[in-house]
This record gives structure tokens, sequence and C-alpha cells, in this order.
């Protein structure tokens, strides 16, 4: 096993070249065109710092894809790569953040 080869970053968007510049400007409206009240995803960060807090895994990347797809089984309604994406990337600089 080569371990200099770096592994990559997990995401949710689509590896088709077709549909990835699509992708990117809907994560580009979400991360920073939307306000907070026409995003298809609301954060708690209260309860996601709780929810951090009691988490006893190391790797900040593994919460953050488990809360993510946690959130969109629950809230379907507004599911799309990009909204995932997105979430999983606002919660990761928050806690980031603080950390």
């Amino acid at each position: 096993m080569n371990k200099k080869k770096p592994t990559p970053t997990p995401s949710f968007l689509t590896n088709e070249t077709d549909n990835l510049d699509y992708s990117i400007f809907q994560l580009n409206l979400f991360l920073n065109g939307y306000g907070e009240v026409h995003k298809p995803y609301k954060i708690d960060y209260n309860t996601l710092l709780m929810s951090y807090h009691l988490w006893k895994g190391k790797d900040i990347e593994e919460f953050c894809q488990d809360q993510t797809v946690g959130y969109f089984l629950l809230n379907p309604m507004h599911d799309s790569a990009e909204a995932r994406e997105a979430f999983c990337i606002e919660i990761r600089e928050f806690l980031l953040g603080i950390s």
C-alpha cells in the first residue's frame, strides 16, 4: 500500500463532468448566495455542538458526513447532492472554527 498517495476528500457531488458545473454553481448559491431562510436546510448549532461533544470519534470529516446523511434522511424534501455538500461544508467550517 502506498502511504504517500493522498486519500480524496469525500464529497456528495457527482463525478460526472456533464453535471459538475451545474453542481458547483448550485453549491456556491447555497453557501454564498442564499440567506438562511432560503437554504434547503436549517442548522441548529446548539444541537450540533451537543452532538459533537457527545461524539467519541476523532475524525471531524466522519462526524460531518454522518450528520449530513442523518439530517437529509429525516428531511428528504429538499435533498440534493449540492444541498448535502453545502450542509457538510457549513458544519465542518463551524466546528473547525470552535476547535
